[in-house]
């Protein structure tokens, strides 16, 4: 079958702009007026009243948040989403936002894929004909086989973000579902992981063992700082708890070059200099200790301030000193026993070395001489290492008054519990991660962590839910490294020194061409890759430099797990109508890719499949089993306890609140070096976006971004309720800087750059930063006049953690004069 044809039907940016401000809410739930058949809703597990089905599901979008909803079914189409009541205590914890509010429109989105697809014209053109799902599963099936043969099975690579999780269809970490998973390890493939937001995740929870307290403990601070995000707008699910401490007389402050809803909201608001947030935070620190205002007690019993080091960095060990190191218990995780060797602390008390357990004084100043080693408590070593971040020099760097410094500092240091609440505008710069062992740094300072009220960062979730990964292995995968880095290896032809051919990718669960940063570098390293396949819900700006385009369903049409939990009820989508169009599951795909290719890798069904997934010991026991989750129901994951709400340091020596790193790990080691700076407490300029950088004589303005509440990334780019209340991206530009440059409001404006640049309408305003300039995040290419938001951006990441830096450019702004709007 062969028929030309563009899944968005013809539809321009110009035109676009035209019909949103037409359609009503109402008109559009059905979609765009094409003609849909009803379609049988599965009644399984859905409770009926009046001719309604409704459904257990949740909201998939990444935004962190997982919220489970209720879906309601008439006449076989889905007509509404509202949250899910929770039970009891947990009543509070419902939750949801317009995001939620507009899924039901988004299964009928203009831009979903109904069909196969292949492209007729040049990559990127958008001319594509529509093929049979056998033409497309054979064409794949022979691709993938010739370069396996050819060139291993490294040549075939699956890049993914976090688009939707699932255990069956999603891609978490990169490749963990039985659907990927599965194909991954049995042919030895490569994994190309996401960028974004992973100087947090790399940093704070995977290297400090670092998890915030709940939201709902946010309501027992007395101050809370929402630090580089808004919670007002963009994640109301904590604002509740925000507002119930306000009404208890809670503090709130804002620090955001923006200003926000949420700093409107405030009582203090700290207008940063993008990028310089690690200063500030290590001048807080210093004006902390010079005005003794440290909780000692807490560092001594609760963090590793105590823990002696080395010269070369590392800590001494009770092994060092003749005490043999002892078998712990078996990691589950590797298998292996663990290793018992504690560190040694110098005990004033006894004027000797002794574990911190032992000890009756530990010592958190000093130097000491221990059977031939020179060591230095982590206290000392730090406050070393940071004193040159005077509140002066703070002030100069973050541009920040010295006063507004210095009392941020006391309020976070004498008005706690303080809780803060850290979001993605912290991590979105190449010397992001440091942040996350400053803000560890503070907390152990002051006491600011473990204790109700008291968080490092605000946890969107309430952990994980134990499921077995075995069902996802049939080997181990080949290469495994950050999406980010496909333009070097595509250059060098190698990773980690060990040759590497991509010859066919596979793009799934995310849009990375719309949102990661460096696009015009990324799209350049996919143009040198043979055959490219992208398997997703909607027209992408990622789908549009495929080969083939493969339609999977919205996750209503599926029924799936994921182990991540939003509230203490394990996430469940119960499937509430088949498949739309002629979508194919992702697991559904790769059962007949891989039948084609001679390989019998999926032998069970997928309740099976579920089943061996959730079934484990441990939810068997208390009752999480996917027979009781299919029905629908709410099981409470029985170890969510109070001791949850408020965690301790996990992977933390001893269990003790960590802001220095023994070993600092890269997320990604290709054998680059490791510089001193990563295991302690640190600042340093951002990549591009410094005060001092020569580039600034041409690009003077700070560029940076916005979680807006009409987006969650690209996935609801079109969906027309959201769109008639934000039509068009618009640039953020301080009222002095327009006038500069001769801007006024709703003019269409060119902001650019030496990587790339972007055209759109110009929002003047005072509610942002002189010298700042902020696009949202979530508009795809052809939502531009012209360019993209992450053209002005590029692949440069910091290679300990492999994060990429979103808001680490500079940029000009200038009126624009040509071209049809």
């Amino acid at each position: 079958m062969s028929e030309t044809k563009s899944p968005l039907g013809g539809l321009t940016r110009r035109g676009f702009l035209k019909t949103t401000g037409a359609v009503t809410a109402v008109a559009a739930v059905a979609g765009t007026g094409a003609a849909l058949a009803p379609m049988p809703a599965n009644a399984e597990g859905s409770s009926s009243a009046d001719g309604e089905q409704t459904f257990r599901s949740a909201c998939r979008g990444n935004c962190g948040s997982r919220c489970p909803l209720e879906v309601t079914v008439r006449e076989g189409k889905v007509v509404k989403a509202r949250p899910m009541d929770m039970p009891g205590e947990d009543a509070v914890r419902k939750r949801f936002c317009v995001k939620g509010f507009s899924q039901p429109q988004r299964v009928y989105d203009t831009d979903r894929l109904k069909y196969p697809m292949k492209r007729v014209g040049e990559r990127g053109a958008g001319e594509w004909e529509r093929i049979s799902w056998d033409e497309a599963v054979s064409t794949i099936a022979e691709k993938m086989g010739a370069a396996i043969k050819d060139y291993g099975g490294t040549s075939v690579a699956v890049w993914s973000s976090y688009g939707s999780y699932g255990v069956l269809n999603g891609a978490m970490a990169g490749y963990m579902s039985v659907a990927y998973g599965r194909f991954i390890t049995a042919v030895g493939g490569s994994v190309l992981g996401a960028g974004a937001d992973t100087a947090q995740q790399h940093e704070q929870s995977t290297l400090l063992g670092i998890s915030g307290n709940d939201f709902v403990d946010a309501a027992n601070a007395k101050t809370i700082i929402s630090w580089g995000g808004n919670p007002a707008e963009a994640y109301v699910h904590a604002w509740q708890f925000v507002c119930d401490a306000r009404e208890k007389g809670a503090k709130l402050i804002t620090i955001d070059p923006q200003f926000t809803a949420s700093a409107m909201h405030s009582d203090v608001y700290v207008p940063v200099r993008p990028g310089t947030d690690g200063a500030l935070m290590l001048a807080m620190a210093n004006h902390i200790i010079e005005n003794g205002l440290m909780d000692e007690e807490f560092m001594r019993s609760s963090t590793v301030s105590p823990f002696l080091v080395k010269e070369d960095g590392t800590y001494l060990h009770m092994s060092d000193l003749g005490t043999p190191a002892t078998e712990g218990p078996v990691d589950p995780r590797t298998g292996k026993p663990t290793v018992i060797d504690p560190v040694a602390v110098w005990d004033e008390a006894a004027g000797a070395p002794a574990t911190a357990d032992a000890a009756q004084k530990p010592a958190i100043e000093g130097s000491f001489e221990v059977q031939g080693f020179a060591v230095k408590p982590v206290y000392q070593v730090v406050k070393e290492s940071i004193s040159e971040y005077t509140v002066e020099r703070a002030a100069d760097i973050c541009d920040l008054p010295k006063e507004q410094i210095e009392e941020l500092a006391r309020v976070y240091a004498t008005e706690g519990p303080v809780y803060v609440m850290t979001f993605q505008g912290l991590g979105h710069h190449a010397n992001s991660h440091h942040n996350f062992k400053n803000l560890a740094f503070l907390a152990a300072l002051t006491g600011n962590a473990g204790k109700p009220g008291a968080s490092i960062c605000g946890s969107p979730s309430t952990g994980m839910v134990g499921y077995n990964v075995k069902a996802y292995m049939l080997g181990t995968p080949g290469a495994s490294f950050c999406g980010m880095y496909l333009p070097k290896v595509m250059e060098e032809k190698k990773w980690a020194g060990q040759d590497l051919e991509i010859r066919v990718l596979w793009c799934c669960n995310g849009n990375m061409l719309s949102c990661e940063s460096g696009r015009q570098d990324l799209i350049d390293a996919v143009k040198k890759i043979d055959f490219v396949v992208c398997a997703d819900v909607n027209m992408t700006d990622t789908a549009q430099w495929a080969d083939i385009l493969l339609p999977v369903p919205h996750s209503f049409e599926v029924q799936d797990f994921d182990p991540v939990c939003s509230v203490p009820y394990p996430t469940f989508t119960q499937k509430v109508l088949d498949p739309l169009y002629e979508c194919k599951t992702d697991l559904e795909i790769m059962r007949l890719v891989t039948a084609k290719m001679g390989m019998d890798i999926y032998p069970k069904s997928d309740d099976d499949f579920l089943k061996e997934v959730i079934d484990t010991e441990a939810n068997v026991k208390q009752g999480c089993t996917f027979d009781e989750l299919k029905t629908g129901k709410l099981v409470r994951d029985a170890s969510y306890t109070e001791s949850r709400m408020v965690p301790k340091f996990g992977s933390a020596e001893a269990q003790r609140l960590k802001y220095y790193l023994e070993k600092p790990t890269p997320r990604n080691n290709f054998g680059q070096k490791i510089a001193d700076c990563e295991r302690l407490p640190y600042y340093e300029h951002a990549n591009e976006a410094y005060e001092e950088n020569p580039l600034r004589d041409k690009y003077p303005l700070f560029g940076c971004s916005e979680h807006s509440k009409y987006h969650v990334h690209s996935q609801l780019a079109y969906t027309p309720v959201m769109r008639e209340l934000e039509p068009e991206p618009l640039l953020k530009v301080n009222a002095t800087d327009a006038a500069e440059r001769g801007i006024q409001q709703g003019d269409y404006v060119r902001v650019y750059n030496d990587h790339g640049y972007a055209v759109l309408k110009a929002r003047v305003t005072e509610g942002i930063k002189p010298g700042v300039v902020s696009i949202p995040h979530g508009f795809q290419a052809s939502q531009f006049v012209e360019g993209h938001t992450q053209d002005l951006t590029n692949v440069y990441m910091n290679d300990f953690c492999s994060n990429s830096a979103f808001y680490d450019f500079l940029c000009e702004v200038e009126k624009y004069e040509g071209g049809v709007r």
